[in-house]
């Protein structure tokens, strides 16, 4: 009895040391420096999020959903790599959660900068405005949700996925944002056709109106 208590002793001391090397080569990165990439993220992101910030205080309420979203997002990133201790180094470094982020970093910079071109246009009416921005706060919601679902690969009930496993979710995730930064492409682009296209009626009857003002002379 004494020597298996012995055996189980040393079984733990291994097993800590194991673990607290692991934890070592895997925090070690993140202690130094974060790499290019996840700061390159949070310099975006908070100067989306700065950008916002004034944009709010002059009371453009449509950069609100920016600065929201610039905020979620960092916070996701944050926790997603507090968890790494949790997870691989394979995982870690994996392209596909590198593509995550970038990805939901483009989606809210194509608001950001729709919004600023729409919401000066005067071809744009207010009420235009405001079923375009609600459309883009679910569009935003959406890609919100993909980045928290990431989060779900360094959660206590993922620990026994396998990094094979751990990949596999991580790519539908991939594609799912994929997706969903395609259909913020699309609205934006439909946004902007219809803005020229107002555009031009407007400048069509200014051109008619001067035309029949010349002609009545």
């Amino acid at each position: 009895m004494q020597k298996k208590i012995i055996l189980l002793s040393l079984a733990l001391l291994g097993l800590s040391a194991t673990r607290a090397s692991a934890q070592l080569v895997v925090s070690a990165p993140l202690l130094e420096g974060q790499s290019a990439v996840q700061t390159g993220l949070q310099k975006t992101m908070k100067g989306l999020e700065a950008a916002a910030n004034k944009l709010v205080a002059f009371g453009v309420k449509e950069q609100e959903l920016t600065k929201t979203f610039a905020r979620k997002n960092l916070e996701q990133h944050k926790e997603w790599y507090d968890g790494l201790l949790k997870v691989s180094a394979a995982v870690r470094d994996y392209r596909r959660v590198r593509s995550i982020y970038a990805k939901q970093t483009q989606i809210i910079q194509q608001y950001s900068d729709a919004i600023n071109v729409l919401r000066t246009s005067p071809y744009i009416t207010p009420q235009q405005l405001t079923q375009m921005t609600n459309v883009y706060a679910q569009l935003l919601g959406e890609g919100a949700n993909t980045v928290a679902d990431l989060r779900t690969v360094v959660s206590p009930a993922m620990l026994k996925m396998t990094d094979a496993e751990r990949m596999e979710f991580i790519d539908q995730l991939d594609a799912k944002i994929t997706d969903q930064l395609g259909l913020v492409s699309y609205f934006t682009r439909r946004n902007m056709l219809q803005l020229r296209a107002a555009q031009q009626i407007e400048q069509d009857r200014q051109t008619l109106l001067s035309f029949m003002g010349a002609s009545a002379r």
